[in-house]
């Protein structure tokens, strides 16, 4: 059963406004426990992966599948994506999805070099905005989206929001969820659709290995 969608306004220090919890296509059709407003759009961008248990299709592999994408949410500047501008928003979301793994920190050097390199690619510029700071990347097509999400992350951060967000257990699926237990100890983005399913394959593993 899908999770219920909770709608509130949350404030973040980047270009774009108030936020308020939209409708998340990206996110909604794996089920997945909705991040709060401030990260949506960053959960959203890792969930245009195609994975899930069915697979579902990768939404930035084609400019059209793309740019439906991007109106479901709120951007500061909604740029119209071409196919360039597509394997730059890629590797990005590779990079990410790779900050989110289960295992990230056995490999958490690459990651972090991987990440620094997309970061070279951008240059920032700060205003004053209703009197708060305002954090954006300058340039077009793909650089105002990905400057939009990693604006977000600078925030979540802040707020400590961001170990909240998580990489579902099961490797074949790693569908992206928002952890919000009191103590962050959520493993899997549905428990029915993935912890009942690993659950099942280690336990029969163990009667296996008892009965040899």
């Amino acid at each position: 059963m899908p999770h219920e969608h909770t709608r509130y306004t949350s404030v973040i220090s980047t270009e774009s406004a108030t936020l308020v919890s939209v409708s998340d296509p990206a996110s909604e059709r794996y089920t997945a426990a909705p991040a709060p407003a401030s990260l949506q759009r960053v959960q959203s961008f890792l969930n245009t992966r195609s994975t899930g248990l069915p697979v579902e299709p990768d939404l930035l592999a084609r400019p059209a599948s793309a740019n439906s994408w991007l109106r479901t949410l709120e951007w500061p500047t909604t740029p119209r994506l071409t196919a360039d501008d597509l394997t730059s928003l890629r590797e990005l979301r590779q990079s990410l999805q790779a900050q989110l793994e289960p295992g990230r920190n056995t490999s958490q050097m690459a990651t972090q070099g991987d990440l620094a390199l997309h970061l070279e690619k951008f240059r920032w510029k700060m205003t004053l905005r209703e009197g708060q700071l305002a954090l954006s990347a300058e340039g077009g097509g793909w650089r105002q989206v990905a400057g939009a999400l990693l604006g977000d992350i600078f925030v979540a951060q802040q707020h400590e929001l961001w170990p909240r967000l998580k990489a579902c257990r099961n490797p074949l699926c790693s569908v992206i969820f928002y952890d919000s237990s009191k103590n962050q100890s959520r493993v899997w983005h549905n428990t029915l659709v993935c912890g009942n399913l690993i659950n099942l394959r280690a336990s029969r593993a163990r009667r296996r290995q008892e009965a040899s």
